[in-house]
């Protein structure tokens, strides 16, 4: 069976919405797998959770012990607030680099992506004036952690079909 780990910001509304859609298509397109979302996890988060007492060590335990069983990760870099998601990507690099059969699959749906956006004309723009560069930053040390482990994609259709395409390997 298929052990996924669904990671990224889960703070907002709409986190909250894409994660929800995120592991509705993961489920749906791969009917077996065994997938954690940590936004499902109402010990540690959501709202009932967020009314108990679940301290960072809690939180590092429940999903370390989720992550360390995990055959894929799915993370989101998205958002301004992905520090638990980078530390989670660090985590599954790691376990990679020391020949663990394991990927990290990234996600960046930012549709500011200088690949899609080019012009010469948004450089210049950008050139003339302090705060106008029109292209969203990525942190490059994690897209390339991502890359050294699996695949970076721009959606979770892309992110489902490489994870097909990887699945037979965890049979």
């Amino acid at each position: 069976m298929l052990r996924m780990y669904l990671a990224g910001s889960i703070f907002t509304y709409a986190d909250q919405l894409r994660n929800t859609e995120w592991a509705k298509k993961i489920r749906e397109a791969i009917p077996d797998v065994d997938l954690y979302s940590p936004i499902e996890n109402t010990e540690i988060n959501r709202l009932e959770g967020k009314k108990k007492f679940a301290g960072s060590k809690e939180i590092a335990d429940a999903d370390n012990a989720r992550l360390d069983n995990t055959d894929i990760l799915v993370a989101c870099i998205d958002s301004w607030d992905i520090h638990g998601t980078c530390a989670e990507i660090g985590r599954m690099s790691e376990k990679i680099a020391r020949g663990e059969k394991k990927y990290v699959v990234g996600i960046l749906t930012d549709n500011r992506t200088m690949y899609r956006t080019f012009s010469e004309e948004k450089v210049a723009g950008g050139k003339a004036a302090l705060g106008e560069q029109q292209w969203a930053y990525t942190n490059l040390y994690v897209v390339g952690l991502i890359k050294q482990s699996g695949v970076l994609v721009d959606s979770i259709e892309d992110a489902i079909e490489f994870i097909k395409s990887k699945e037979k390997e965890f049979d």
